[in-house]
């Protein structure tokens, strides 16, 4: 009986261990996208260049954090909205806005 006590308590342990390495694991990982790039910043300033090619990458848990801003061209389209010309007659505006990110740490 005592054996099974003894048993169950190691695996009790074992298994908080495990936990706990994985917890410690999947924050040290992380992913850059491709069509992305990423900033890590810690205690909320930027740390280093950002990584702009894709891949597995390796940050400190809980102390860095990982910001992404997107590559590709972005776009807004505005609400379309009618606006009186000079000589009393209405137009149709429509606004549109297209950019990217070519430098992120300016970005950020």
């Amino acid at each position: 009986m005592r054996r099974h006590l003894v048993n169950n308590q190691i695996l009790i342990i074992l298994g908080i261990a495990i936990a706990v390495i994985i917890l410690v694991f999947s924050g040290v990982f992380y992913i850059v996208p491709e069509g992305q790039q990423v900033i890590i910043t810690q205690f909320g300033k930027p740390i280093g260049q950002p990584h702009t090619t894709s891949g597995l990458k390796i940050k400190t848990p809980f102390i860095q954090k990982v910001d992404r801003f997107d590559k590709r061209i972005l776009e807004w389209d505005g609400r379309e909205k009618e606006v009186t010309t000079k000589d009393k007659r209405f137009i149709w505006l429509d606004t549109t806005a297209r950019w990217r990110i070519s430098d992120a740490l300016k970005f950020f």
